[in-house]
């Protein structure tokens, strides 16, 4: 008997072929796998990314009784922090609440300045923090377009009596205070006197935070307070209202006698601020002959001349005329009586009497004038 067998086998050209195929598949699978792994690792640094933001920044979707709670690092310090460490570490601020943010993993207590890569994130304390480890592609992320979004906002104060009535002339007996942190570790009570509208703003200077803003009245000492919610790039008004009509029978506020002051007619002008003009009203049924005036103000200065309704009455020869003291006019000018009004100017304040020194800025000043009939006003310049 005999036995035939049929067999075949691979050629080296077949083999090489299976070869190729599968090392084009293994080639497509790498690339694949790398691409996932690539967008796995940008997934996870995505969200630590946005974790670094909200510890500088704060969470904005967290509230407390309506008002919004949590405003990270820059809302306890006043600043942005100079690095990611003093996230976690305090750099010596008393205001600091840290830590912020937190690894999560024991053992790797760097983990929150590092990427899906292992590369640490850049940020050097200004708008954006960044990760490099996929370079060349960077994911960047903005905290903000510039930082004084966060660390310089403004809050405009308006203060009133119950009966809705702003200071008026009374307005230089009222503070507000607004407390804050100094971007150094410490808190800034900021103290601005009202004007006559009752409105004091603190311009580009308050850091985001939930923060404290009070009005004081010298007579008869009281205070009111609230809180303010600063958010980044904002200007925030906050009303404080005294009890009672505190300054309802003060229409002619801080003024004496017959002559008062017309509220809200204060104003500077001239090079640096350093002309006054206000206006009076006699309230008395009789006309007033004015002869002298005495002007005391808060700050150090000398004034070159009065000028009354257009008619200069004192113009300084040699010396000019200084705080508290008594000038005569050259011709004594008559205001009616009954709600007869004159513009009083008086002008160009200089830093010494000889009115060769550099203007004086009398804007925001205690202004109290003495006229020749006992009539005294008092009045803040804007």
């Amino acid at each position: 008997m005999r036995l035939q067998s049929n067999q075949s086998g691979f050629t080296l050209v077949e083999v090489i072929m299976v070869i190729v195929i599968l090392g084009i598949l293994a080639a497509v699978a790498m690339k694949t796998l790398d691409s996932g792994l690539e967008t796995s690792r940008v997934e996870e640094t995505r969200p630590e990314l946005d974790q670094l933001a909200i510890a500088i920044g704060g969470n904005p979707e967290l509230f407390s009784n309506g008002v919004r709670s949590d405003f990270g690092y820059v809302g306890d310090v006043g600043a942005m922090p100079p690095t990611l460490d003093a996230l976690v570490q305090n750099p010596g601020y008393a205001t600091w609440k840290g830590p912020y943010i937190k690894s999560d993993y024991s053992g790797f207590a760097d983990d929150y300045k590092r990427d899906a890569w292992g590369q640490t994130y850049v940020y050097s304390g200004s708008t954006t923090i960044k990760s490099i480890g996929g370079a060349p592609d960077t994911l960047t992320r903005v905290l903000t377009s510039v930082t004084t979004d966060l660390t310089a906002n403004a809050v405009t104060a308006l203060i009133t009596d119950g009966a809705g009535n702003p200071p008026g002339d009374s307005a230089y007996k009222v503070r507000v205070v607004l407390s804050y942190p100094n971007g150094a570790g410490s808190v800034r009570d900021s103290v601005l006197v009202s004007n006559t509208s009752g409105m004091v703003t603190f311009s580009s200077c308050v850091p985001i935070g939930n923060r404290i803003i009070k009005a004081i009245y010298s007579v008869p000492n009281d205070t009111v307070q609230t809180v303010v919610s600063v958010l980044p790039k904002s200007t925030v008004i906050a009303t404080l209202r005294f009890p009672g009509a505190l300054w309802a029978a003060e229409a002619g506020g801080g003024s004496s006698s017959d002559l008062q002051y017309v509220t809200g007619t204060a104003q500077t002008s001239g090079g640096g601020n350093s002309n006054l003009q206000f206006d009076i009203v006699n309230n008395s049924s009789a006309s007033k002959t004015i002869t002298t005036i005495k002007v005391t103000y808060s700050v150090t200065a000398y004034y070159e001349a009065v000028i009354w309704g257009g008619n200069t009455v004192f113009s300084y020869s040699g010396t000019r005329a200084g705080n508290g003291e008594t000038v005569n006019f050259t011709s004594g000018q008559t205001i009616a009586g009954g709600g007869g009004q004159a513009t009083v100017r008086v002008n160009d304040f200089e830093l010494t009497s000889s009115g060769s020194g550099s203007p004086v800025n009398i804007s925001a000043t205690l202004i109290t004038v003495d006229f020749s009939d006992g009539s005294t006003i008092t009045f803040t310049t804007p």
